[in-house]
C-alpha cells in the first residue's frame, strides 16, 4: 500500500522503466565508433565481475543534480554496457548512489515511495540485461519498519543481490540501536544478507534541521566519503553489530576508505573485541577496490591479514570518470601485493562465491 503519486515525478519514472523493458536485451551489445574512441577497444575476453558500480535514470539525476559535493554525472544504459564491454566486465552488481532514497530528508511518506520507485526501475535493469546486471536494492531507513518490508520484497520479489546502506541515514550511522529492529530481521533470513555499505554525507543537526557537515572546502564526495566509511565501520564495530548479527555479509568500498588507518586505534581502546573483529574484517567483510585504490592504499588493509578472498573489483562508474578508468584498472593489473591468481580470485572467483546464485551470469 505505498503511494508513489506522492512523487511529483512518478510519470518520468514510469516512462522510463517501461522503456526498459521494451528494450530489454534485444541485440548483443556493441562499441560504437564513437563510444570506441571514448572508451577504447572492445574487450573480448569479458571476464570480471563488477560488484561497486551505479545507475543515474534522469529522472533521479533531476532530482540529485549534486552528489558528494559533484555534479551528478550523465548515464544511460546504453552507454553503460558499451563502458563495460570496453574494461573486460561480464556483469555488473549496481545500485543507486548516496543519498539513495533519502532524497526528501525527514519525509517518511517520500522516502518509502522513493525506495519503492527506485527498486522497481533497478529490477527492471537489471531483467532486461539479466546475464549482464544485479542489483543493490535501497531501503528507506531510518524508518525501520518500512525498511524491513521494502528489503524483502526486494530481495524476494524483485531478485536484489544486496541491499545498499549508506554510511548513515539522516545522520543515523549504522551501529545506531534505532536501526536494530532492521538488522535483526536481516539477520533472520534463511540466507546470508549482503549489505553493500556506501559513504554518504554527514550531517548534523542544528535547530532541529540536518546541516552537511563537511569542515573542509572541498567536495564531499572526495575527501569525506572515506571518514564517513570510517565512521560507520567504527559504529558498527564498537556497538558489536557485526558481532551479533552474524548472517550478514558486508562489502566496503573503496578498499575500506579512511578505515584501515584507524583500527588499531579504535581497537586497541576495546581489547575485549580487537581479535574477534578483525576476524570478521577477514571473513564476514569483502573490500572492493572502486577508485585509485591499488597504487598504494590497498596495502594498509591487507596489512591486517585481510585474505586474497576477500577482495572484490569495482569501478564506481559513472561517479568515478570514465578518463579515471583504465588507470585504475591497470593499477589492479600491475600491483605487486596480490598475485596472478589473487587477482583472478578478485576479478571473477571472490563475487561468484560472495553472491552465488543471486546473480546470473
Amino acid at each position: 500500500n505505498i503511494d508513489l503519486t506522492v512523487l511529483d515525478f512518478l510519470d518520468d519514472a514510469l516512462d522510463e522503466i517501461t522503456v526498459t523493458y521494451e528494450n530489454a536485451d534485444t541485440a548483443p551489445v556493441a562499441v560504437t565508433p564513437t563510444k570506441r574512441s571514448f572508451f577504447g577497444k572492445k574487450r573480448a575476453d569479458a571476464t570480471i565481475i563488477d560488484a561497486h558500480t551505479h545507475v543515474v535514470p534522469a529522472w533521479y539525476k533531476a532530482l540529485v543534480p549534486v552528489t558528494g559535493g559533484n555534479p551528478t554525472p550523465d548515464w544511460d544504459i546504453d552507454t553503460y554496457l558499451s563502458f563495460m564491454a570496453s574494461e573486460g566486465i561480464a556483469h555488473s552488481v549496481f545500485s543507486f548512489s548516496a543519498p539513495g532514497a533519502n532524497v526528501f530528508q525527514g519525509s517518511q511518506g517520500l522516502t518509502v515511495a522513493m525506495a519503492r520507485l527506485m527498486n522497481e526501475q533497478a529490477a527492471a535493469y537489471a531483467r532486461a540485461y539479466p546475464s549482464k546486471l544485479s542489483f543493490y536494492a535501497v531501503v528507506p531507513l531510518p524508518y525501520t519498519t518500512e525498511a524491513i518490508i521494502e528489503a524483502t520484497y526486494a530481495l524476494d520479489h524483485l531478485g536484489a543481490a544486496g541491499i545498499f546502506l549508506t554510511s548513515n541515514f539522516e545522520g543515523v550511522y549504522l551501529g545506531n540501536a534505532q536501526l536494530k529492529p532492521f538488522f535483526d530481521a536481516m539477520n533472520k533470513r534463511s540466507t546470508k544478507t549482503i549489505f553493500y555499505i556506501h559513504p554518504s554525507a554527514p550531517y548534523v543537526k542544528v535547530s532541529n534541521k540536518l546541516v552537511e557537515a563537511n569542515p573542509t572546502p572541498y567536495p564531499t564526495g572526495n575527501i569525506e566519503f572515506f571518514f564517513e566509511t570510517a565512521r560507520t565501520l567504527m559504529d558498527l564495530t564498537l556497538t558489536q553489530t557485526i558481532h551479533n548479527f552474524t548472517n550478514i555479509n558486508y562489502i566496503i568500498p573503496h578498499v575500506g576508505g579512511a578505515f584501515p588507518a584507524c583500527i588499531d586505534r579504535i581497537l586497541k581502546s576495546a581489547p575485549a573485541i580487537y581479535d574477534s573483529s578483525l576476524a570478521i574484517y577477514r571473513t564476514r567483510f569483502w573490500w572492493d577496490s572502486a577508485g585509485p585504490t591499488y597504487f598504494h592504499q590497498v596495502s594498509g588493509l591487507l596489512a591486517f591479514g585481510i585474505p586474497a578472498s576477500q577482495l572484490l573489483f569495482g569501478t564506481d562508474y559513472p561517479y568515478a570518470p570514465s578518463f579515471t578508468q583504465a588507470g585504475s584498472l591497470a593499477a589492479v593489473l600491475a600491483s605487486t601485493v596480490v598475485t596472478a591468481e589473487q587477482k583472478t580470485l578478485l576479478f571473477t572467483t571472490n563475487p561468484t562465491n560472495l553472491f552465488g546464485s543471486k546473480i546470473s551470469s
